[in-house]
């Protein structure tokens, strides 16, 4: 299992209800792309955090489809992010060190 942690913050002009909506449609993008689970949690009252999950780090090396990409965008119009965290679970990790000749 593996996960990714994208932040996103408030644009000054952009309205709480839209950044709201746009991180609700980018979750279903990301949910009918194939990941096992997306949401998105308020950390504050103009932040979100969308938390989505995937049988495999290597779900989220793939570009997005074209709804995928599409919702992307819509919710960069109205909140700014530093980058993804991707986390990935034990097994992974030690099979990715491993693959590394350690």
């Amino acid at each position: 299992m593996a996960a990714s942690i994208i932040r996103w913050e408030r644009r000054d002009g952009a309205d709480r209800e839209q950044l709201g909506v746009a991180a609700f449609n980018y979750c279903r993008a990301v949910r009918a792309q194939g990941a096992t689970s997306c949401r998105f949690f308020w950390t504050g009252p103009d932040s979100v955090v969308v938390f989505a999950e995937a049988d495999s780090p290597h779900f989220f090396d793939d570009q997005p489809k074209p709804e995928g990409a599409q919702a992307l965008f819509a919710l960069a119009d109205v909140a700014r992010t530093d980058g993804p965290e991707r986390w990935m679970d034990p097994r992974d990790g030690q099979a990715a060190y491993r693959s590394a000749g350690r």
